[in-house]
C-alpha cells in the first residue's frame, strides 16, 4: 500500500512539472499543447498517452530553442498531427484496448 502511495505522488508531481511546463511555453505552443492534451485524453488514457504527450512536450521545447513556429511543427491542421500521433502509438487508444477485448471475448483467447 504505501509502494502506491508513493507511486501516486511521484505521479501527481511529475504531472505539476508537465503542466508548468506547458505553461511556460509561448502562448501558440501553449494553446496547441493544451488541445492536443484535450484531445488526446478524449481517445486514449493512461502511462502510455502520458508517455505520448512528454514527447510532444519535449518536441515543443526544442522547436522553440531553435526559433520554429508551432506551425511548422504541427503543420496546418492539429487534428491530423494528433491523428498521425495516435497512428503510431495504437497500443495507447482505448479503442484499441476494445478491439483487443473484443477479440479475446469472441474467440475465448
Amino acid at each position: 500500500m504505501m509502494n502506491y502511495i508513493k507511486k501516486m505522488r511521484q505521479e501527481k508531481r511529475d504531472y505539476r512539472e508537465f503542466k508548468q511546463r506547458v505553461a511556460a511555453l509561448p502562448t501558440p505552443y501553449e494553446q496547441a499543447m493544451i488541445s492536443l492534451e484535450k484531445y488526446l485524453w478524449n481517445l486514449a488514457s493512461g502511462a502510455a498517452m502520458y508517455t505520448v504527450l512528454k514527447n510532444i512536450l519535449d518536441m515543443f521545447e526544442a522547436a522553440v530553442a531553435d526559433g520554429a513556429t508551432v506551425e511548422q511543427v504541427v503543420g496546418d491542421d492539429l487534428v491530423a498531427f494528433a491523428d498521425n500521433l495516435l497512428e503510431e502509438f495504437p497500443e495507447a487508444t482505448w479503442m484499441t484496448k476494445e478491439k483487443e477485448k473484443l477479440q479475446r471475448k469472441a474467440f475465448k483467447r
